[in-house]
């Protein structure tokens, strides 16, 4: 199947508009927004289940089920996604030497990055791959190694955070709480920022796989690099200012705003 044809302004143009991805799991309409395996964000918002700690959004574990499989989880599943998620997520104390190793003023970009590629000697995959695997089941070492990651990330983040702009005042992580949560907690902001953190890690799970990350990470991983460098990679294009850096240029802005209205609401 022909999907379309590339010109050589795209090619230099670091493949602008080319299509070379395909995905089932998001789909972003220019009118209506992204769907997720179909729904809408105000549909997965309702139909989703709930934090039981309480909380109007849903818990990330279900929302992770619904990207993995297309279909909605019950309230079990949520609470065995979170059990696999605590048995996983403990930080390898490297990872932390890592990051204090680096001068203060390093971007947080970079600890992450580089967070997330010292822990690629816990690679599953290239323990399969060296003891010798057919090429049908490269799926399940990588999947072990993502859920890995996955489960690790909110530490490695509130950590990043709390040593940057907290004096270095770490917070250890809470088993009995979901991941959004649990990453509020750790970063030491209250509530409703359990909430906040679990619709932002909603709403930027998945983009249709078309952005730099998305590419970069499935360009490196046809290499059959494994989860570690894939991922690390993604991050490094995410620094970009045409991509992620984006936001924070924005945040900046209204900051500005803010500033110059003396933090006066503006009229229309």
């Amino acid at each position: 199947v022909t999907i379309g044809e590339v010109k050589m302004s795209q090619a230099i143009g670091g493949m602008r508009g080319v299509k070379c991805l395909v995905t089932d799991i998001s789909y972003l309409d220019p009118f209506e927004g992204i769907r997720f395996r179909g729904y809408t964000i105000p549909e997965v918002l309702e139909k989703l289940p709930k934090a039981a700690a309480g909380g109007e959004v849903p818990c990330v574990e279900g929302f992770i089920y619904l990207l993995l499989t297309g279909d909605l989880p019950t309230a079990d599943d949520v609470r065995a996604i979170a059990e696999e998620f605590n048995i996983r997520k403990e930080v390898p104390k490297y990872v932390f030497d890592v990051i204090n190793a680096m001068p203060e003023d390093t971007h947080p970009m970079v600890m992450l990055s580089a967070a997330i590629v010292s822990m690629q000697k816990e690679s599953e995959f290239v323990k399969m791959y060296n003891a010798g695997m057919s090429k049908m089941v490269y799926w399940e070492p990588t999947y072990e190694d993502s859920m890995n990651l996955l489960a690790r990330l909110p530490e490695i983040g509130a950590y990043i955070y709390r040593k940057k702009y907290k004096g270095g005042d770490i917070i250890p992580s809470n088993p009995d709480l979901d991941m959004g949560a649990n990453f509020a907690h750790m970063m030491g902001i209250d509530s409703p920022y359990d909430d906040m953190s679990r619709l932002y890690f909603i709403l930027h799970s998945d983009h249709e796989s078309g952005n730099v990350s998305a590419h970069t990470g499935h360009l490196v991983a046809s290499a059959l690099s494994d989860v570690y460098y894939s991922i690390s990679s993604m991050v490094n294009g995410l620094v970009g200012p045409l991509h992620g850096l984006a936001n924070q240029e924005v945040l900046r802005w209204i900051q500005g705003v803010m500033d110059k209205m003396g933090g006066i609401t503006p009229t229309k």
